[in-house]
């Protein structure tokens, strides 16, 4: 009875919700779970044989896993703080603040080949940008080459960085105006100095958007192929992720395989996005109570 109520009260919005959720479900939903009963597959019957591959020290699940965390990490950290430190400068005013808000835009209008191809000149490993500037404020020796070896995370963290770095500003520079100016003015009554009421007045009140613009980019981070596999190519630290492992099984013809992979993926997307919602709940509950 109480459905019902709510049904005849809402029912113009349920009626344009529909298509909508019908939409999301033949995008995202089917295809998804399509994907997951795929991955046990093995020549047209159900098998768990694709995961008891990856599970082999063959495969090093473990050390793929560990690749993509890692790249996530450099990537979502480098990003936020480009982000916040953007946001609060664009947040203050002065003149020309709409004309520069519009260009820290434009990287992220920037197609992933093209930003990946300007940064491979760079990154280059001699007679480029990267070296040629470090060299010249005396901070390095001799030239580094940026896509071997481990500093290639790096490099692919900085370059993604500086593309998508402006949809997480975008977020937090809505959260900042937001803000009420009572409350810096209270907290400025009370004593506070500007790094006390960064503290605890800027950063509790930008949490909710903090929490939203990381699982969103996050969720890319995850499934991060073209960028790097343009910028540091066959470097074997790359070619452990999971996303290069699905695009490789794909490309071999093992698409069961790749489903398996993709699952994969997706539980760790899931159990981070989990987690960190937790996390962010919690650290907002005490910072309450605080």
């Amino acid at each position: 009875m109480r459905v019902s109520k709510i049904i005849k009260k809402n029912l113009l919005e349920i009626i344009f919700i529909i298509p909508l959720l019908i939409f999301i479900s033949w995008i995202n939903v089917l295809p998804i779970i399509r994907g997951v009963l795929l991955g046990f597959q093995l020549l047209g019957h159900y098998s768990t044989y694709n995961y008891e591959q990856l599970a082999t020290p063959t495969y090093s699940i473990v050390n793929k896993t560990m690749n993509t965390v890692i790249i996530v990490a450099l990537a979502l950290s480098i990003e936020f703080a480009l982000a916040l430190l953007t946001s609060l400068l664009l947040n203050r005013n002065f003149r020309g603040r709409t004309f520069f808000r519009s260009i820290v835009m434009l990287p992220y209008g920037v197609a992933t080949v093209v930003s990946a191809i300007g940064f491979t000149f760079i990154f280059a490993p001699s007679g480029w940008y990267g070296n040629e500037i470090l060299l010249k404020l005396g901070l390095i020796h001799s030239d580094i080459n940026w896509i071997k070896g481990p500093i290639a995370f790096l490099s692919v963290a900085v370059a993604d960085s500086w593309k998508t770095f402006p949809l997480i500003m975008l977020i937090l520079l809505g959260g900042l105006q937001t803000i009420p100016d009572s409350l810096y003015e209270a907290a400025a009554i009370d004593g506070a100095s500007k790094i006390q009421q960064f503290r605890h007045v800027t950063i509790p009140s930008l949490f909710p958007f903090i929490m939203i613009a990381l699982i969103i980019r996050a969720v890319s981070e995850f499934n991060i192929l073209s960028l790097p596999l343009i910028l540091v190519g066959n470097n074997l630290l790359f070619l452990g992720t999971l996303a290069y492992d699905i695009y490789i099984s794909f490309s071999l013809g093992s698409a069961n395989l790749a489903d398996a992979v993709a699952t994969i993926l997706l539980v760790i997307v899931m159990l981070f996005v989990a987690l960190y919602i937790y996390a962010s709940n919690r650290l907002m509950e005490r910072g309450s109570d605080e």
